[in-house]
C-alpha cells in the first residue's frame, strides 16, 4: 500500500529479508494509475523481472481474484495484511474468504489467537520479520527484538501505528 503504514511495512519487510540474504525488490502501488492494493498488472511486472514470490504488505487480505493470478503464473504468494477478512453472509451465517496464498498472516482471521488483533500492518510486518531473523540468527525473537535491527524496525512500527489512526491502547499504546 501507499499510505504511511504500507510505506514502513514495505521498509520493514525489505530490510528484515535482505538481512536474512534474500533478494528483495518492492513495488508500492501509484495511486492513481494502479489504484489501491494488489493488481494484476503489478503481478505481471513482477513476474516478467522473474519473481517468484509476492509478499504483500498492508494489503492483500481482499485481494482472492489476483492472488488466484499469480498463483496461476506459479508464483508463490504470502499476505500480510490487518485489515478484516472479506466475508459473505450465507444463511445468517458468515462465510470468511481467504485468499489462496500460501500463507496468510492477518490477527483479523476468525481463527488467529493472537491476542490483540488491532495493530497496523507494519507491527504485523515486524513481527513476522522478528521470527524470520531469529530463525536465521538461531536466537529467540525477544532477543532480536533488543537489537540495533529491532529497535530500528521498532520505531517504523510505532510511526506506522500513529499515522494509521490505530487505536493507542493495548499493545498499540506500548509500541
Amino acid at each position: 500500500d501507499y499510505d504511511i503504514d504500507g510505506i514502513c511495512s514495505t521498509y520493514i519487510l525489505y530490510r528484515g529479508l535482505c538481512e536474512c540474504g534474500a533478494v528483495v525488490d518492492t513495488a508500492i502501488p501509484h495511486r492513481m494509475h494502479d489504484g489501491y492494493g494488489l493488481n494484476e498488472h503489478l503481478i505481471d511486472m513482477a513476474h516478467e523481472a522473474g519473481t517468484d514470490t509476492v509478499l504483500t504488505c498492508d494489503n492483500g487480505i481482499a485481494a482472492y481474484t489476483q492472488l488466484a493470478y499469480a498463483n496461476d503464473l506459479g508464483m508463490t504468494v504470502i499476505v500480510t495484511d490487518h485489515h478484516e477478512v472479506p466475508y459473505e453472509e450465507k444463511d445468517g451465517e458468515r462465510a470468511y474468504k481467504v485468499p489462496p496464498a500460501y500463507a496468510v498472516v492477518d490477527p483479523k482471521q476468525e481463527d488467529c489467537t493472537y491476542p490483540f488483533p488491532e495493530i497496523c500492518g507494519a507491527v504485523v510486518a515486524y513481527k513476522l520479520v522478528l521470527l524470520l531473523l531469529a530463525r536465521h540468527f538461531s536466537k529467540e525473537w525477544q532477543e532480536i527484538m533488543e537489537s540495533e535491527t529491532g529497535y530500528a524496525l521498532l520505531e517504523l512500527a510505532a510511526f506506522a501505528t500513529i499515522g494509521d489512526v490505530m487505536e493507542l491502547k493495548d499493545e498499540n499504546r506500548i509500541i
